[in-house]
């Protein structure tokens, strides 16, 4: 996943660096890895850190290995063509990092190509020239400068500036002569051009003592350094020791902070349904740069972290829930008991208690509230919308009630959308019977039809959902569906088969409706042409990870995004809430969300 907690880093000091570097001994390649550039899990970030075991040879040569990518424009330079990290700094990262970080911290977390069990940063110097295999012949460029993408790798706000601190960073080769290389090859020291220069002591003079000229000065005249050193040391000797601004790199963006929230109200709704209410540990606004970022959006979720850590320390369960109401401060669940639960809302309900906590992010919504003043208010429905049509199945309510309720007051005071004409809103509710119709006294009684099974009432979407006009330029109805996966299908169809753009419906996944199971459907991976078939009773996720491709996963609900794959060509239904609709047009989840007939990925 791609968000991360903010506890302040740990305050370790700088390695100190031999003057002269030790040789190392000759070592053997442990894991060779390439991987795809995709988005990290759950947030809007492309990146190529997400690299899979390779098998049997692979072509090594100026540029990289065969089938490994890198995002960053300045990443494709010769200079980085190889990346290597010490799998013995990961046990130090175990201990370090907070509780629930320890799955995350294994060979391949830093997106190193290369990993053997000797060569460190105090053991290799910048310019060293290493046999790879029988025919590769490879050099040391640089040590990698840490950027904010392992924050959100690791999940942990300040993970690239304590890397950098340590000095556990690994370091970049470029290729001399090329060749294959595969697991188990030797590594083998053929020349050292700068043995005062290791890896740790250059970090040191880059980190520590920037405005060290007398360093400086001998880094630039280092045989074998790369273009991006030499131009970065040069810089600071012309301007007499100035020292770029390294925020940018460390921090970037800000992604989806992970808080701490307490339970402090649970009461029981309905047989099946209970309400939670939860009060974050600490004022969210300090973590905000916009006091906006405290209100929810339309259609709002929230993902929760909880239950018994596992032997890796991370969180039992990844799950995601509709707000009902609140903001940021506090907010309030509906959530059903599912009688085919994973265990999620069966902890939930049965041994999550007041006082307990568990941590929360907040999930994508469609655009969110402004401020009036003052308060958060709704933002204005769709202009030319004639009729909003909700239906829903079970707990599916929660995800439309304060739209509906928005909707509802809009249409009593008369003014949608700036017009002097109410829209009309119907609610279509279907449940087990009346007593499980749960938060119902909050929906507008004149505007919504509840239809008990016990009673035989069916909610019949044929009847409900209106043609659209012949002559209408413009589609005036829209429609919103949240239910178990007969329901939703059915809509889907229906809208569908009236030719209702997709501008004009809004569909919600929850429950049983996100198993990543359903028609079966052709997968063909791009870069190899290989074609798969993903049968009814299995995931795309399954059947890529049974072909050998590693995709990684955590939640497989579709919650956290972290089996994110690009898709390039065909009809995905998408499932599951971890992704917004702009990463919807080219990536897909690939533990829930299901292809139509045919589609092209790439992972």
């Amino acid at each position: 996943m791609g968000s991360y907690i903010s506890e302040p880093p740990l305050p370790l000091p700088p390695p100190n660096p031999d003057l002269i570097a030790p040789l190392p001994p000759k070592d053997v390649l442990l894991s060779l890895r390439t991987g795809k550039v995709r988005p990290l899990g759950g947030v809007k970030i492309l990146s190529g850190i997400n690299k899979q075991a390779r098998q049997g040879p692979v072509q090594l040569a100026k540029a990289g290995l065969a089938g490994d990518e890198r995002q960053f424009p300045p990443h494709r330079s010769p200079d980085n063509a190889l990346f290597q990290y010490d799998p013995r700094h990961y046990a130090y990262w175990r201990s370090a990092l907070p509780p629930g970080r320890a799955h995350l911290c294994k060979v391949g977390a830093f997106g190193e190509n290369l990993s053997m069990a000797h060569l460190s940063e105090d053991n290799v110097c910048v310019g060293d020239t290493f046999r790879l295999g029988p025919d590769a012949l490879v050099q040391v460029t640089m040590p990698r400068q840490p950027c904010f993408k392992l924050n959100h790798r690791f999940e942990y706000r300040p993970m690239s500036r304590l890397t950098q601190s340590t000095g556990y960073t690994g370091w970049y080769y470029r290729v001399l002569e090329e060749g294959c290389i595969q697991e188990g090859d030797e590594m083998v020291l053929v020349e050292r051009l700068n043995p005062a220069w290791s890896i740790a002591r250059m970090q040191h003079f880059t980190y520590t003592e920037p405005d060290n000229m007398r360093a400086c000065a001998e880094i630039v005249r280092l045989t074998g350094l790369s273009q991006l050193f030499l131009d970065l040391f040069q810089k600071r000797l012309s301007t007499g020791g100035g020292v770029e601004d390294m925020g940018g790199r460390l921090n970037g963006d800000t992604a989806v902070l992970w808080r701490s929230y307490r339970l402090v109200q649970k009461k029981p709704l309905t047989q099946r349904v209970q309400k939670f209410v939860f009060a974050a540990e600490e004022d969210p606004v300090d973590d905000l740069d916009d006091a906006d970022d405290l209100q929810f959006g339309r259609f709002p979720h929230v993902r929760l972290k909880f239950g018994r850590p596992g032997d890796d320390g991370d969180a039992q369960y990844t799950r995601a829930y509709s707000v009902v109401a609140g903001d940021m401060r506090s907010f309030e669940l509906g959530i059903a008991k599912d009688d085919h639960s994973r265990g999620g809302s069966l902890f939930l309900h049965d041994e999550f208690a007041v006082g307990d906590v568990l941590k929360v992010a907040k999930g994508h919504s469609a655009p969110r509230s402004t401020t009036k003043g003052g308060s958060s208010v709704q933002e204005p429905p769709q202009a030319g919308i004639r009729k909003h049509v909700f239906v829903v199945g079970g707990i599916g309510v929660t995800a439309f009630i304060g739209e509906i309720r928005a909707l509802a007051a809009a249409a009593e005071g008369g003014e949608v959308a700036g017009s002097a004409t109410a829209a009309e809103v119907e609610v279509h509710y279907a449940v087990r019977s009346r007593r499980e119709a749960a938060y119902l006294s909050l929906l507008p009684p004149e505007r919504t039809t509840v239809y008990a099974k016990s009673d035989g009432q069916r909610l019949d979407v044929e009847k409900v959902i209106p043609p659209l006009p012949k002559d209408a330029l413009h589609p005036d109805v829209m429609v919103y569906c949240c239910g178990p996966t007969p329901l939703l299908e059915a809509c889907r169809e229906r809208c569908e088969r009236l030719g209702y753009p997709r501008s004009h419906t809004h569909f919600e996944e929850f429950g049983g409706a996100a198993t990543g199971t359903g028609d079966p459907f052709e997968a063909e991976i791009k870069s190899t042409g290989r074609q798969l078939q993903v049968p009814r009773e299995k995931s795309l996720l399954q059947v890529l990870n049974e072909a050998g491709f590693e995709i990684e996963a955590s939640c497989n609900v579709g919650n956290c995004g972290t089996c994110m794959v690009d898709y390039c060509r065909g009809e995905v239904v998408h499932k599951g809430v971890a992704l917004d609709e702009e990463q919807k047009r080219d990536t897909m989840l690939s533990c829930v969300s299901r292809g139509k007939g045919r589609v092209v990925i790439d992972c």
